[in-house]
């Protein structure tokens, strides 16, 4: 056996060593006695191994639950396996993926790829990384031509189909995005970007247009890249056609297919086109088109539902026909949406009374200096009304009558009759539908899932999310490509979302996932440069735990 003997001297010190012994018929012999030294001793020369072992180390740490959330989404879904079988190149499929991770964590350039990989950990989950410098992502990008886009996002919704997540409900909505680029009109290779009506409110900037559909659940099914000056009325009808034509293939049912939109897509083409090709819809009508609606005294309402934020419900429902269009209109009201609708408009009535009053004043100086125009004051003016109140607060800019010629005179005013005509319509939401055969509640709550679609183009603006600018590409074909992976981040970040809610019976929301996975981090010691390496999750509280768990985040991290 092997033990620790003490030996203890006259004067008091007390020696160390490790002895072994060993049986030798009846006798025990001594087969070891190696001195250790005094207790100060040893304590003195497991500190310095200690700090040897320590100088011996390298620790690092890196970015791991959001793109190993990424990752296992994509497994799952099976998108980087289609796009190497689409591409025929592992090593595209293999960047498009670094591209998905490294987007979610910052916006980063072509030129910035290598070194967000090397700095985020990525080696970790996705081995070593492929060529990724400018022309060599360039390259893996010019693999995707629109048709191939166009096949792998039907592969992955026909593998979203095979999970269970229908497309009988289509979320359909459109925005834009600003960029920096000022194309010729005559490149034929640079017709995306062009001048429109910014979502933004960037009127100096060329816009791309992008429209997308989702599932019930909110998980984008299908894309189009548009100019930025494309008629809606256009656009609306090619892509409805496009996208009925990709739900039947998936297996959908035209018939039983409901597309839900929004008052911005409000259109006797809009209409027109959804009753061609024999869909259903579910939209929201402008209050100008359900004027006396806005009107109806409340005691005429009925209490439908109450939210999941506890916001209850009102509803009361007419049958009438709209731009030719025969259907039902339920008028849902929300007493917290009013209060929260006249609390902005009281703010923006305050703000409007106090600088158009100062815009005034000071127009009406002598000036010594260049003195104001009026094209200069009207747009001071125009820069203060949002365009929801454009029609209530009015104001009107004109040369005085007397002799100095550099004053102004600058009248504000609210017209009130269009401000009672606004104040009747807060809190009431015009639901127009061709689906008579459902019930107030289905009507109301189906249109309001809209919000989800909002949530979907904050995702894709914010700049903490997943954002599709800044876009560092000039050619159509690789801005279209660009946005077709930040969409599909989009998908994976959704169905992330998804899995999580069905594990902990509870929705969180993107922005504050986002920011859970962010905070689950890994940390690495190297020993000796890299000749032993040991991984592991640093410390955690709760709430990262359980979502570690819930997504099994741990079988990723490496051995």
């Amino acid at each position: 056996m092997t033990f620790v003997w003490a030996r203890k001297h006259p004067s008091g010190r007390t020696d160390y060593y490790l002895r072994q012994t060993a049986r030798e018929g009846a006798k025990i012999r001594v087969t070891l006695n190696l001195y250790l030294g005094t207790a100060d001793q040893l304590l003195d020369r497991l500190r310095k191994a200690e700090q040897e072992f320590l100088d011996r180390c390298e620790l690092a740490s890196f970015p791991f639950g959001l793109p190993a959330a990424i990752v296992t989404a994509d497994r799952e879904l099976g998108l980087s396996r289609i796009l190497e079988e689409e591409t025929g190149s592992p090593a595209a499929a293999q960047a498009f993926l670094a591209f998905v991770c490294g987007r979610a964590e910052e916006p980063v350039s072509k030129n910035g790829m290598r070194a967000l990989y090397a700095r985020s950990g990525l080696s970790f989950l996705l081995g070593r990384p492929p060529a990724l410098d400018t022309r060599s992502y360039l390259r893996h990008m010019d693999r995707l031509d629109e048709a191939t886009v166009d096949r792998v996002t039907f592969r992955v919704a026909q593998n979203l189909k095979g999970m269970g997540f229908s497309s009988s409900l289509v979320f359909f909505d459109t925005t834009n995005f600003s960029t920096e680029q000022l194309p010729p009109s005559h490149d034929p290779d640079r017709q995306l970007a062009r001048a429109g009506h910014a979502k933004d409110h960037n009127r100096q900037a060329k816009l791309v247009g992008l429209a997308t559909a989702t599932t019930e659940e909110h998980l984008p099914t299908y894309h189009k890249v548009y100019p930025g000056n494309e008629n809606d009325a256009r656009l609306f009808r090619e892509v409805v056609r496009d996208m009925v034509g990709t739900l039947a293939k998936l297996g959908e049912k035209v018939e039983e297919l409901c597309f839900i939109i929004d008052k911005g897509m409000n259109s006797e083409a809009g209409w027109t086109t959804l009753q061609e090709e024999k869909v259903h819809f579910v939209g929201s009508l402008k209050r100008s088109q359900a004027a006396d609606l806005m009107r109806v005294p409340l005691a005429k309402f009925r209490s439908t539902y109450t939210t999941e934020n506890g916001e209850r419900i009102l509803t009361h429902r007419v049958e009438r026909k709209v731009m030719g269009v025969p259907g039902v209109v339920v008028v849902a009201y929300n007493a917290a949406a009013e209060r929260r609708q006249a609390l902005d408009y009281a703010r923006a009535k305050a703000r409007f009374h106090e600088e158009a009053g100062a815009i005034s004043r000071s127009a009406a100086e002598h000036h010594r200096g260049r003195p104001p125009t009026v094209a200069g004051t009207n747009r001071r003016l125009n820069a203060l009304v949002p365009d929801k109140w454009v029609t209530v607060f009015r104001f009107h800019v004109g040369p005085t009558l007397d002799e100095d010629s550099s004053r102004l005179t600058v009248r504000a005013w609210v017209d009130e009759k269009a401000e009672k005509e606004k104040e009747s319509g807060f809190g009431r939401t015009a639901i127009f539908t061709d689906r008579r055969d459902w019930s107030d509640e289905k009507i109301a709550r189906t249109y309001f899932a809209r919000s989800g679609m909002e949530e979907d183009y904050h995702v894709l603006k914010d700049v903490l999310l997943f954002p599709v600018m800044p876009i560092y590409h000039r050619l159509d074909q690789r801005i279209r490509v660009h946005t077709f992976l930040c969409v599909m981040g989009l998908l994976l970040y959704r169905y992330v979302q998804l899995k999580l809610e069905k594990a902990q019976k509870a929705r969180t929301p993107i922005g504050a996932l986002v920011a859970q996975l962010k905070r689950v981090r890994l940390g690495v010691v190297a020993l000796d440069e890299g000749k032993a390496v040991r991984a592991k999750l640093e410390r955690m509280g709760p709430t990262e735990q359980s979502l570690v768990k819930a997504l099994g985040l741990a079988s990723l991290v490496p051995q």
